[in-house]
């Protein structure tokens, strides 16, 4: 669908994808409702974009926050055309050494955030023109090392997508998995865990930007999986299709240090 005068909820507006993504689609000419957990930078976003977007400050890891969320909404425009489910928390550590709180904080955000959105949003989507869309990571198909706890709650929601999709096959609502690679946010620096990642190969990052216009391209496309670029869509394929070799590659790449 294309995304003018359409009613739009984005989760984590308040920075990077989120904000970028929110821009995109109030450019768009698309009624936006930013939510978050940081009140002041929401407002700061929301007053930097044309149009009057509707700001809900939200804890996306709080089922009954995000219930209020789509309350408030629905009762400011009536109803829902896009749901787009950004709000994400990273977390490094080695498997061996992960905390168990910081695993469930970040499912609590990454999956069961979504999750309760996608529940709450549901009754309230169009039928016949809605859609879902999930920014998810190309590390839900592959996990790299150090990042497992991560990429276990972003596959999480990749299989909660898939099932979704054909559970909503003939109701009219479209839904499309989103899965940026590497991007130039501060995401990394709001991690969970203790320590961080060496990579003595790096990918080329995306700008929030272009990530936010591959969501619009996906919300006018309204495809079953959306990738930023050519080259995370390659890195994917090479990693199904070659496991042993991105094994070999990988443990080659990265290294860990503690308490950075």
């Amino acid at each position: 669908m294309h995304p003018n005068g359409k009613i739009v909820l984005i989760t984590g507006a308040s920075a990077g994808i989120g904000a970028a993504t929110a821009h995109a689609f109030a450019l768009a000419g698309s009624r936006v409702i930013l939510a978050a957990r940081g009140a002041a930078r929401l407002q700061a976003t929301a007053e930097a974009l044309p149009g009057q977007p509707l700001v809900v400050p939200t804890d996306i890891s709080d089922a009954g926050a995000v219930g209020r969320l789509v309350e408030q909404t629905v009762a400011e425009f009536g109803s829902l055309d896009i749901v787009i489910s950004n709000a994400g928390v990273g977390l490094a550590a080695p498997v061996a050494g992960m905390r168990a709180e910081d695993l469930q904080q970040a499912l609590a955000v990454n999956l069961f955030g979504p999750l309760a959105l996608t529940q709450a949003a549901l009754p309230h989507l169009r039928r016949g023109g809605g859609q879902l869309i999930f920014v998810s990571s190309v590390v839900g198909l592959r996990a790299l090392p150090y990042l497992g706890g991560y990429a276990a709650a972003k596959a999480a929601l990749d299989r909660l997508t898939e099932a979704l999709r054909v559970e909503l096959r003939g109701s009219g609502v479209a839904v499309t998995l989103v899965r940026p690679g590497s991007t130039q946010t501060e995401f990394a620096a709001h991690r969970l865990g203790q320590g961080r990642e060496r990579r003595r190969v790096s990918s080329r990052a995306a700008t929030p930007e272009q990530v936010a216009q591959a969501i619009v391209r996906a919300a006018i496309r309204e495809p079953r999986v959306a990738y930023v670029s050519a080259g995370d869509r390659l890195a994917a394929a090479v990693s199904l299709l070659a496991p042993r070799l991105t094994d070999w590659l990988l443990a080659r790449s990265f290294s860990w240090e503690v308490g950075e």
